[in-house]
């Protein structure tokens, strides 16, 4: 909601300002034209001049060359009214225009119009300079106002500008308030389709062809999640139904392996066959656990049971069940740890963290089969604490530390891949990380680092 609110804030920020920036713009345009108009209007009616340029010699009227120029740029017609109202010089005068006025008629004309042509007029010393412009061509109204009224226009301009601020910023709230309820449904669909909810948003109004669409988003979505799920559950079942399947007659291989093996009227050669096949037999076991533990850590149907314990004694514990089953002679295996890795300080479920370093441990033994040296060690980290089970031989194919560095678990299932699979998935539900790395000198590490949070 914090997003949607972000947004709506700055929609009508910025619709204020472009209505603020309109009415700036609108100011603008008519103070240039008016100033603009003035000036033309000062230039256009300088009949003063053509006045002073019209000169009587001997009662004989002619415009000098200036203002002969004036009159033929800026008007049409001109003529001069004597004292008795009769017109004693006149230039381009039209036919419709008469010859003789009144006093009325000269105070009908003098500020508008003279049978609908716009004039202009002008005191001679032989009477009145009367100029005319052609019909239509200019728009003359007589505006007159008090002088109260003149000096509250400052007032007015500021009072219409603080009015168009105040419908600017209303507009802009109003504008941002729609925006908000039509916007505020689609928000909250889009958030729910994580939540794998079925919307059924309101399909009218402006907003009505996005919430169709994630109507029918969310429905595609829920159809898939749900083939998932259930590919998933048959996977899994298929898994753990194979897995017991096999169980009962590779206990039975491995029984009758064993007691062929013990068998002191076989012969050497076929006791050693025997023995590969209950080593091979051990093996397709462990291979059947490691995948089904593998596919309950994915799903999350393995039960965890998560106790204090020290790191020390989850490292010593390990080391002990491979001393005490035997190492063959090409291996040796050692512990270091920290003294204050002897505190029971690590939340865990110790089981599977004791499975993660088999894993691992079984890992170096099969990968190096003329022998290495295994260190495990247990101390503290910058984050937590860390576990680590070294070893000096061929070390991670580098394909496979690839993979590893993707994080795409499916490409993990190689020769290695399976058990480092579960190691890593051991320590996703404990809240830390598996690193995995070859050591220039030779040979590889694996960390089971802890975040804090879990110690």
């Amino acid at each position: 909601m914090k997003s949607l609110r972000k947004i709506i804030t700055r929609s009508i920020l910025l619709t204020a300002i472009i209505a603020l920036l309109l009415v700036f713009i609108n100011m603008v345009f008519t103070f240039n034209w008016l100033i603009k108009y003035s000036g033309d209007q000062t230039h256009k009616y300088s009949i003063s001049d053509i006045s002073d340029g019209l000169i009587n010699t001997n009662g004989v009227y002619s415009l000098n060359g200036a203002a002969l120029k004036l009159m033929t740029e800026q008007y049409a017609w001109a003529m001069l009214i004597n004292k008795d109202g009769d017109v004693i010089w006149d230039q381009n005068l039209p036919e419709d225009i008469p010859r003789h006025y009144t006093i009325t008629d000269v105070a009908s004309f003098s500020r508008w119009y003279l049978n609908d042509y716009p004039v202009s007029v002008w005191t001679h010393p032989d009477g009145l300079l009367v100029s005319g412009d052609p019909k239509n061509s200019i728009w003359k109204y007589n505006i007159t106002s008090t002088e109260d009224t003149i000096s509250h226009v400052p007032g007015y301009i500021i009072g219409f500008f603080i009015l168009n601020v105040l419908t600017a910023l209303a507009l802009a709230l109003f504008m941002g308030l729609w925006l908000f309820r039509k916007l505020k449904p689609i928000y909250n669909g889009i958030t729910e389709l994580p939540q794998k909810k079925l919307l059924q948003l309101p399909v009218n109004g402006v907003t009505g062809e996005v919430a169709r669409i994630l109507n029918e988003t969310s429905v595609i979505l829920n159809q898939q999640d749900k083939k998932l799920s259930d590919r998933d559950q048959a996977r899994t079942e298929w898994i753990a139904g194979v897995s017991h399947d096999i169980r009962t007659p590779l206990s039975m291989v491995m029984g009758y392996a064993s007691e062929l093996e013990e068998n002191p009227h076989l012969p050497p050669a076929e006791q050693d066959q025997v023995r590969i096949i209950r080593q091979q037999s051990q093996r397709i076991k462990s291979l059947i656990s490691d995948l089904n533990l593998a596919s309950k850590l994915e799903y999350k149907a393995q039960p965890i049971e998560l106790v204090k314990t020290s790191p020390a004694a989850l490292v010593r514990n390990v080391a002990v069940d491979y001393l005490n089953n035997g190492l063959d002679d090409p291996y040796t295996l050692s512990v270091e740890v920290s003294e204050a890795a002897n505190d029971p300080i690590l939340h865990c479920d110790k089981a599977l963290i004791h499975r993660a370093l088999t894993n691992l441990i079984d890992n170096s033994l099969r990968h190096n089969p003329s022998g290495c040296t295994i260190q495990l060690s247990a101390g503290k980290s910058i984050d937590g604490w860390v576990i680590k089970v070294r070893d000096n031989g061929q070390g991670y194919p580098p394909e496979l530390l690839n993979n590893l560095d993707t994080s795409s678990e499916p490409l993990l299932l190689g020769n290695h891949g399976l058990g480092l699979l579960i190691v890593r998935r051991i320590m996703k539900i404990h809240g830390g990380k598996a690193i995995f790395e070859n050591i220039p000198t030779g040979g590889c590490i694996a960390s089971l680092l802890f975040m804090q949070s879990h110690a």
